[in-house]
């Protein structure tokens, strides 16, 4: 097997893995060791013979245990109601923990601390979000610019973005301001009157952040930016429908600037667009 690292965390992580497997080794031959001192015990003293097994001399060995015929030699003096005590050594695998974890304090110090070969935990939480943020700047890039929000997005006059904004607008929207545009509970959206700004970027704000007041939520956790800036798109293709039973007009006539493109300029949707 070809072992590779690319840096001393990794070999650190590696060995980490070993001193685990190994520590949960130790753990079960502990509660074996325990299962078969207590059985051994308990044949000794019911007067049963324990069979020359060599698992048993091996748990012996393991607690360097003394039999019970020669526990006389390690009784020490104290004696309280009966119960005295032994003059046991500890158990070689509890030694052998105990040693093993001082070794492994001593490497971590190193590791984490002296030659600062692997990064504290603070630090890891640094470099996961550069790493995050780096992804997310390539991420933006590769879309071909800044992330849009509400004041640089431009109006989406490709049919597929005005597809999306029209299969959105049907499942969030048309409850409120009906399949038309025509308006409900919410105001029709096919007349120049708004009431927070007829742009793309008002409208984009406006599906964002939400008018909270009036019961209309922020989309934002729900929507990406770029379903947001279609859906604003596919409304302002509403612009001038007339659909039936429209509602009356409400907020203040909006009046493109010169510099911004007007809906009109927006591409409407195909004939197969509408028959979604």
């Amino acid at each position: 097997m070809d072992l590779k690292f690319q840096s001393a965390q990794e070999l650190f992580q590696f060995l980490l893995l070993g001193v685990l497997i190994v520590f949960t080794l130790i753990l079960l031959v502990v509660v074996m060791n325990i299962f078969f001192t207590l059985k051994t015990m308990i044949n000794e003293k019911n007067g049963i013979e324990t069979k020359p097994f060599s698992m048993a001399s091996f748990w012996d060995r393991m607690n360097n245990l003394r039999p019970m015929k020669e526990e006389a030699t390690i009784m020490l003096d104290h004696d309280y109601d009966g119960i005295k005590e032994l003059d046991n050594h500890l158990p070689p695998w509890w030694l052998g923990m105990f040693y093993g974890a001082m070794v492994f304090a001593v490497i971590y110090m190193l590791n984490y601390h002296v030659w600062q070969s692997s990064p504290l935990s603070g630090e890891e939480y640094e470099i996961a979000m550069a790493e995050a943020k780096t992804a997310k700047a390539e991420k933006v890039s590769a879309g071909g610019g800044t992330e849009i929000d509400e004041n640089n997005v431009t109006l989406a006059t490709e049919t597929a973005d005005l597809e999306t904004g029209k299969v959105i607008y049907e499942g969030n929207c048309a409850v409120c301001h009906g399949n038309a545009g025509e308006g409900g509970v919410g105001p029709n959206l096919t007349d120049e009157f708004w009431l927070h700004g007829g742009s793309v970027k008002n409208l984009f704000s406006t599906i964002k952040y939400g008018v909270p007041e009036k019961g209309m939520i922020a989309w934002q956790a729900t929507l990406k930016p770029a379903d947001m800036r279609s859906v604003a798109s596919y409304i302002l293709t509403m612009q001038g429908s007339n659909p039936p039973n429209g509602k009356a007009p409400q907020g203040e006539k909006y009046v493109p600037e010169a510099t911004e493109e007007a809906p009109a300029t927006v591409e409407q949707p195909s004939k197969e667009l509408s028959k979604l």
